[in-house]
């Protein structure tokens, strides 16, 4: 696997124990591997990612590729590597298509390695405390973070959006990434430290300093009670005194609500029943967070508020449809591969373009006594794939109104579908490509490099993340209160 220096006290965990060998933190790839490593990744966004040249030329690309190349004359880490190789990344500007750490590597992070035990929120530019992940307070209530270990908090807040690839212009699918996973990115990004001195202003504006010790992400699940309950992922709240009802859709991704044992197609079906029971006059659909991989769960969801028929995409293209070289580094997909030539049209300008009478592309009806009344679309930088697709199809078609922040999905395509993941073979880090790039039917309000914007942008209060309280929701629902 080309020359590793060993390190005799690393460990990864593997098999559910640690055992002393190589350890992934320390362990440096020469020359010769990380170039065979990058021509491996250079050449899989040639041949399958369906448009690597959206927002750069291919010589811009090819001559980027040729600098990262020169510069590969020291031994690097796997985490090196990564950020070494994030230029290409961006350049591409597909937040879907990046490279992960090694599995060994990634086993450190997950269970042995020490982090900094707190969950953030960005708000207004500034870093805020969600929540301590451990089982008791050190810091006062949603304070602001004015430093860790003597770093300002916008340096920190600068380089975790700098380790991340964006969607196209877009900057809020990056700050929701932090909110979601602040001790791994901070872990990996900006240090690596055994305790953190964090300064801090509170509430009322006085400023302090705690001490807060690393603790391991298997510490912290032992330690930490999240609050409240664990919810599904699809649930229906009434607002009887309203006559509204809430629709959380926490995910739209198949295999997931497969595990949760959540039927798509009975479970809105029996949304519907409920709304006529209750005479519900408003709905609220809430899709902040979600992700899916195929839009044809966009289709299926907004079938329950449709009024006339409708399709999520105009258009899909692929790369060529042909197997890649780095084919026998990535996990198998047959199935994909056997059916282009039935589906695309033949190859023309880099791209196979779907054809016109797939299904896929064909308008759907909405479901029978399809829910009539009022609208509201909520939506984050965390909305993306399958539920940007939803909220690209309610505010084009003007059957709601959305609310919250831009969608983490390009508005006017984005790469998803399948994705191919190609393990390199000397570093061992995983590159993450979509095969399938999708056009949304309609056309977007904002820039063509953005994720779709709301009708109402309502980004959350620090006074009410103090409070324990989502300002969206309230916002929503005394709107919908005063429009009684």
């Amino acid at each position: 696997m080309g020359r590793i220096v060993l390190s005799v006290a690393g460990a990864v965990f593997a098999s559910g124990m640690a055992l002393a060998q190589v350890n992934p933190l320390t362990a440096v790839f020469y020359r010769e591997d990380l170039e065979e490593d990058l021509g491996v990744m250079r050449q899989s966004l040639e041949q399958v990612h369906p448009d690597p040249y959206r927002y750069r030329v291919k010589a811009e690309i090819d001559q980027l590729f040729d600098g990262l190349a020169a510069r590969l004359d020291t031994p690097l880490t796997a985490e090196q590597f990564m950020a070494a190789m994030l230029p290409a990344f961006k350049a591409v500007g597909d937040a879907g298509t990046f490279l992960s750490p090694p599995a060994a590597l990634q086993a450190q992070y997950d269970h042995l390695e020490p982090m900094i035990p707190i969950s953030v929120a960005v708000i207004g530019e500034r870093l805020y405390l969600n929540e301590e992940l451990k089982g008791f307070r050190s810091l006062p209530t949603a304070c602001e973070l004015l430093a860790i270990n003597g770093r300002p908090a916008d340096a920190v807040l600068a380089l975790l959006r700098g380790a991340q690839v964006p969607e196209g212009a877009d900057t809020t699918l990056l700050d929701r990434r932090i909110e979601r996973d602040f001790p791994e990115m901070y872990r990996r990004h900006v240090e690596a430290s055994g305790k953190f001195t964090i300064d801090y202003r509170a509430a009322d504006g006085s400023t302090g300093r705690k001490e807060v010790f690393a603790m391991t992400r298997d510490d912290m699940r032992r330690s930490y009670k999240p609050k409240g309950i664990d919810l599904q992922p699809w649930r229906l709240d009434e607002v009887p005194a309203i006559r509204s009802a809430w629709l959380t859709l926490g995910t739209f991704d198949a295999a997931e609500l497969e595990r949760q044992r959540v039927n798509p197609e009975r479970f809105l079906n029996g949304v519907l029943a409920a709304l006529r029971k209750s005479g519900a006059t408003s709905l609220v659909v809430d899709v902040r967070g979600a992700g899916g991989a195929d839009p044809g769960m966009a289709e299926q969801v907004f079938s329950l508020v449709a009024r006339q028929p409708f399709r999520a995409l105009k258009s899909v293209y692929i790369r060529s449809g042909r197997v890649p070289d780095s084919y026998r580094f990535a996990a198998p997909a047959p199935e994909f591969f056997a059916s282009v030539d039935g589906m695309y049209q033949p190859e023309a300008n880099g791209r196979r373009v779907l054809k016109a009478d797939d299904p896929r592309l064909q308008p759907l009806q909405p479901l029978a006594k399809a829910f009539e009344g009022k609208v509201y679309v909520v939506c984050d930088g965390l909305t993306t794939g399958a539920a940007a697709a939803f909220v690209m199809m309610a505010k084009r078609t003007d059957r709601a109104r959305t609310v919250g922040e831009e969608t983490g999905a390009n508005a006017s395509s984005f790469c998803g579908g399948r994705t191919m993941e190609i393990t390199l073979p000397r570093t061992g880090c995983v590159l993450h490509v979509p095969l399938m790039c999708f056009v949304p039917e309609g056309t977007p309000a904002g820039p063509a490099a953005r994720g779709e914007l709301p009708a109402y942008t309502v980004p959350q209060r620090v006074a009410d993340l103090a409070n324990g309280r989502d300002t969206v929701r309230e916002a929503l629902l005394n709107l919908i209160t005063e429009l009684q």
